[in-house]
């Protein structure tokens, strides 16, 4: 369920409702189990709500088990959807409702959600004044305290610079998943994938040519390792290959990929 939802009882009520409502609106929904247009409405009412990200919350009270709550609150039909307010019920509805109608409702009443910018820590500020001061190497120490995602990056950056790829792949392996799954994280993946392939293989220009591009220019890169590709036989264009294959994710012209990607197939068929 949603943060942003939850199954509410006498015994919360006060917290969870009367006293939220005085930051965020809260909507209100009396259901119960045998009620078939309660279980029509509620899907609609937690897509909303979900939609909001916050600027509302939703509060389900089951009416069979909390009977006390719907006498308070004077429930005679089912489904009644009520919102309150900085403490008082300020809208209602009951029935089934088209999301439109529920939507226009609850608008006057919303106040938008502005999400905080994360801040930066003190390590991070220290690590970036530093850059700023061309003392790249001071900043790797601070840059190795940070949490944040950007700061973890940059410093996989620093080793790339520096030439520590073996610090870089093992910087980037301590990512979670979701962080390794980020655009720019994908972007760095791809040319660890190509150094760790260059040092795999003894062909001197064939690194040359992954140097090129993940330092300097990843087209010019790719042209390099397309004429290694053209002067190369058998197993040797294996290699090569493999490295345009991977270094194609570095450009994100979709239509210069597929023109480089034919000059690739002419040249191995």
């Amino acid at each position: 369920m949603s943060k942003f939802i939850k199954a509410v009882t006498s015994a919360d009520f006060e917290q969870e409702v009367v006293e939220k409502s005085k930051n965020t609106p809260v909507l209100i929904d009396f259901w119960a189990e045998w009620c078939a247009p309660c279980k029509q409405l509620m899907p609609l009412l937690h897509q909303i709500v979900d939609s909001l990200n916050g600027a509302i919350h939703l509060a389900t009270i089951d009416t069979d088990a909390e009977q006390e709550l719907s006498t308070n609150f004077g429930i005679r039909s089912l489904p009644t959807v009520l919102l309150m307010k900085n403490g008082e019920i300020v809208e209602q509805f009951m029935g089934v409702q088209p999301e439109a109608e529920i939507r226009k409702l609850l608008e006057p009443h919303l106040t938008p959600v502005v999400e905080k910018k994360p801040t930066s820590s003190d390590a991070m500020q220290k690590a970036q004044e530093l850059i700023n001061n061309n003392q790249v190497l001071d900043a790797i120490p601070y840059l190795e305290q940070e949490s944040s995602l950007h700061g973890k990056l940059l410093l996989i950056k620093i080793y790339l610079q520096e030439g520590e790829t073996d610090k870089a792949i093992e910087s980037f392996a301590k990512l979670d998943k979701e962080q390794q799954e980020d655009k720019e994280a994908q972007t760095i993946k791809v040319i660890l994938d190509l150094i760790q392939h260059g040092k795999q293989s003894s062909d001197t220009k064939l690194q040359q040519a992954i140097e090129q591009t993940v330092s300097t220019n990843p087209q010019q890169g790719i042209e390099q390792l397309l004429e290694l590709l053209a002067q190369a036989k058998g197993d040797d264009k294996v290699d090569i290959k493999k490295s345009l294959i991977i270094a194609f994710n570095l450009i994100d012209d979709a239509k210069l990929v597929s023109q480089l990607r034919r000059k690739m197939a002419a040249l191995i068929f």
